[in-house]
């Protein structure tokens, strides 16, 4: 949890720096637990990259051992420490009070390590650890059902859900990423409640997608926002219920590179926009896909880089088929689109043969060059004596085509088929 007003570098590992900072709550006689998400994967085996930490602590206590420290959520009693270079969540044990928005109490009450485990979503993020023995505090039954892998909701599920609508999401995340099964009534309660997520935040649902399609259990992720009933309310869009035969082939080829370095914020968004149009081909629909665009563009809150790198992906799927048709110039300039090799890879998920025909050419066209820098410019014509205009445009592509298929040499040759062109 990076913050630009504690740019020093850690000089030390996240558990440690939560395992200290719990260890001078105790110092000051109070309770400090880890909790949530980090005590969850640590069952599961896995690595957490940040630890919580939830504490009998008041937030004025909290702010007498850490001065320093920041709220984020001070009105729930949570508080950023900062230590040794670390950023750690610290939380003191509460009672939520009445939900009223769907998303976040109306108050909250200081509570107990019982009431806290007890108002969480569900079991397997509802356990504590004691951050020096490394002794388990379960409260909810989570680590039996992590052991017997299943997502259950604490308690009554339809409250738990009502509570904070998301979380109809966060539950697919969750059994999706940790292989669990939803328990009964936990997913009849989704199902029931799943038209309700059309009222939360279109930036919230469209982040927990995210979320799900970067991980690599992003099929599971989809079968079950289909399955469950959910992906009308995901996507403002009616439809039924896909088999997702596009994803799934789509997946297998995407992660072969699970062992690669944390792809960029770019990379993330444009395979974040591949996976949706193959989606999108797999929902059935009357409409345009330009329109749906636009509905699943409002419905996700898609960056611009995400909208057009999901409407040149579907825009591809149309052209792509004709392929064998284009002229070299017209290969050259289709392969140069940003989205080309990820159109290729949607394409392939329907017409194998033909997209490994294109990825053959396109492999021989790359030894030639896709897009060279163009021999003359708009300035080249100008200094010719051109008058500036509409034909400018004629001109230039003509030239850049001849370019393209190996007509051309030089600038010499350009500019006489410029002055050609000109006279036409």
């Amino acid at each position: 949890m990076p913050d630009a007003n504690f740019p020093s570098a850690p000089s030390i590992s996240a558990r440690d720096a939560a395992a200290e900072i719990a260890a001078k709550f105790s110092q000051a006689g109070h309770t400090a637990y880890f909790a949530g998400g980090c005590v969850r994967d640590e069952l599961l085996q896995l690595s957490p990259t940040d630890y919580d930490i939830a504490t009998s602590a008041t937030t004025e206590q909290i702010r007498a051992i850490f001065p320093k420290a920041r709220g984020v959520g001070e009105s729930f009693g949570v508080i950023l420490v900062h230590y040794k270079g670390r950023v750690v969540e610290v939380a003191s044990f509460r009672a939520d009070g009445r939900y009223v928005d769907g998303r976040r109490p109306e108050d909250i009450e200081v509570g107990d390590e019982i009431t806290d485990a007890n108002r969480r979503d569900f079991t397997i993020n509802g356990i504590f650890m004691h951050c020096a023995t490394g002794q388990i505090i379960d409260h909810v039954n989570g680590s039996a059902d992590i052991q017997n892998k299943i997502l259950r909701a604490i308690h009554d599920p339809d409250a738990r859900l009502r509570e904070d609508r998301l979380r109809l999401l966060r539950a697919v995340r969750f059994a999706a990423r940790f292989d669990l099964t939803i328990e009964p009534a936990t997913e009849a309660a989704i199902r029931a409640h799943a038209h309700e997520l059309r009222g939360v935040s279109r930036e919230r649902v469209g982040q927990e997608l995210r979320r799900m399609i970067a991980h690599p259990s992003r099929v599971r992720a989809l079968e079950l926002i289909e399955s469950l009933g959910l992906a009308p309310s995901t996507l403002n869009e009616p439809a039924p219920p896909t088999a997702l035969p596009r994803v799934r082939k789509l997946v297998i080829h995407s992660t072969s590179t699970q062992g690669a370095p944390q792809p960029s914020q770019g990379i993330r968004a444009t395979l974040f926009a591949t996976v949706l149009a193959a989606w999108l081909l797999d929902r059935k629909s009357t409409l345009p896909w330009q329109e749906r665009v636009q509905k699943w563009t409002d419905a996700l809150v898609l960056s611009n880089h995400e909208r057009d790198a999901l409407a040149n992906t579907l825009q591809l799927q149309t052209t792509l088929p004709q392929w064998s048709t284009f002229s070299k110039a017209l290969r050259k300039r289709t392969a140069a689109n940003s989205s080309f090799l990820d159109a290729l890879a949607v394409l392939a998920t329907d017409a194998a043969e033909l997209a490994g025909g294109i990825l053959n050419d396109f492999q021989t066209l790359q030894k030639e060059g896709i897009s060279p820098v163009p021999l003359l410019c708009g300035d080249d014509l100008i200094s010719m004596g051109l008058r500036a205009g509409p034909e400018f445009r004629r001109i230039l592509d003509a030239v850049y085509d001849a370019q393209l298929e190996g007509r051309l040499a030089n600038k010499a040759a350009a500019t006489s088929l410029a002055k050609q062109l000109s006279n036409t």
